[in-house]
């Protein structure tokens, strides 16, 4: 069972999400400017705080939570379990962040991706609001793909696609799925493109190729 504690704010801001962990005596606090967010986590030690805005439609609070938890999948306990296995127990106060990593270990973590800090997802911005590089855009991408397999499994979407006319395809995913419409309308185009292809699974989105 994923550990897990959901929070809704009134807002979320750095400044907010920093508070309530400031109020549990939490030292891993979100760095960078102010900004309102739809929703962050804060993950250590294999488990995590996941935000997400009260005053955003529902629709949105849901898609939100989806995408956010994927991170916490992907770029948590993924990582996490990878360094277990390569390093094994041994490693664990070094993830836990009660110790400081040998330069081996140093080594490891920046060649395959082995997180050794507390991990906190803010959706990086620049100064006009964009996403400032392709490498923040595809792991946000992978997120959005993974909420996307939670909420409206491909095989079900793809179904649903098919119901009725082209130009309906996105408006029928956000009626049948409960997604926010422009997220509706990306998963529209994502699906579009997959046809015909080999379905989802979670080793695409890791990465990872299939044995065979």
């Amino acid at each position: 069972m994923l550990q897990v504690s959901f929070v809704a704010l009134d807002e979320v801001t750095t400044h907010t999400v920093r508070a309530y962990l400031s109020r549990r005596g939490l030292k891993s606090m979100p760095e960078g400017n102010d900004r309102d967010m739809h929703g962050c986590i804060v993950a250590l030690r294999g488990t995590a705080f996941l935000f997400y805005s009260r005053k955003d439609p529902l629709e949105d609070q849901r898609f939100t939570a989806a995408h956010e938890l994927a991170h916490f999948v992907l770029d948590h306990l993924v990582p996490r379990q990878k360094a277990l296995r390569f390093f094994g127990d041994s490693i664990l106060p070094v993830l836990d962040l009660q110790e400081k990593p040998t330069k081996e270990q140093l080594l490891t973590s920046a060649l395959d991706g082995v997180p050794m800090q507390a991990q906190v997802h803010l959706m990086e911005r620049d100064d006009l609001g964009d996403i400032p590089t392709g490498d923040v855009l595809r792991v946000e991408q992978r997120a959005d793909r993974l909420a996307f397999e939670w909420l409206a499994p491909e095989v079900a979407a793809m179904r649903c696609m098919k119901q009725g006319p082209h130009e309906e395809r996105a408006a029928r995913l956000q009626r049948s799925f409960g997604l926010p419409l422009r997220k509706a309308e990306i998963y529209a185009r994502v699906l579009a493109q997959r046809e015909g292809a080999p379905r989802f699974t979670l080793s695409s989105v890791l990465g990872e190729r299939n044995p065979g």
